[in-house]
């Protein structure tokens, strides 16, 4: 069996479980014994904790998910392709192997074998930015957004009190502004690049006629 001319004879099941009457074991379940009828080696891991850990979907208590993640991680890089279930975009644990599964080129697919999308893996960047990298590079969003919006008020003060449209060559202020603001925290060269990029486009605008009136 192929996907995108990949051949594919090992699936990795994901989908949500907490939350889930019986952790959404039946689902997987369901969806193991389809893939199975067709003829593909199938890594269900509600399948996992009830034959390894004995887990009880009916009385027992889910673990950290680090606990789990030790050993689904590690299946998900030796499977072919990886098997989303409804509702994977809402699971944690699920996005995070839909994740390592595109970062280490493993195809994602829907139970039919159809090519999932790639638009989540956009927040997933985003969320591991705004809450690690960038955080540490910039600070806290309270802090940088607060330098760069007291930059701009100072900035547009005027043209807003006479009700004056802003323009282009402004915005190219206002993004310098921002690249100064982040600067205060951390002197990365990408804020002086950037801000004398915004600087040669502004100065673009202000030479440019009828830019004024946009």
């Amino acid at each position: 069996m192929k996907v995108d001319g990949r051949a594919i004879r090992k699936v990795y099941l994901a989908g949500p479980m907490r939350g889930y009457p019986r952790y959404n074991f039946d689902a997987f379940a369901a969806a193991a014994a389809s893939l199975r009828k067709r003829g593909l080696t199938v890594f269900s891991p509600a399948e996992r904790d009830i034959r390894e850990d004995g887990f009880n979907p009916d009385k027992d208590e889910a673990r950290p998910m680090r606990e789990y993640m030790e050993h689904d991680l590690p299946a998900v890089c030796r499977s072919d392709a990886v098997v989303v279930l409804d509702g994977w975009e809402k699971s944690k644990g699920a996005c995070l192997e839909v994740h390592v599964a595109r970062r280490v080129g493993v195809p994602v697919v829907s139970p039919e074998l159809k090519p999932v999308g790639d638009r989540l893996s956009v927040l997933v960047e985003a969320d591991a930015l705004i809450n690690g990298d960038r955080q540490a590079q910039y600070g806290p969003p309270t802090q940088d957004f607060q330098r760069t919006a007291d930059m701009w008020t100072g900035l547009l003060q005027y043209r807003l009190l006479l009700n004056e449209r802003i323009r282009p060559k402004d915005v190219a202020w206002m993004m310098i502004m921002l690249k100064a603001s982040r600067a205060q925290h951390s002197d990365k060269r990408d804020n002086y690049v950037d801000a004398a990029g915004y600087a040669g486009c502004g100065w673009i605008c202000a030479a440019t006629p009828n830019t004024e009136a946009v």
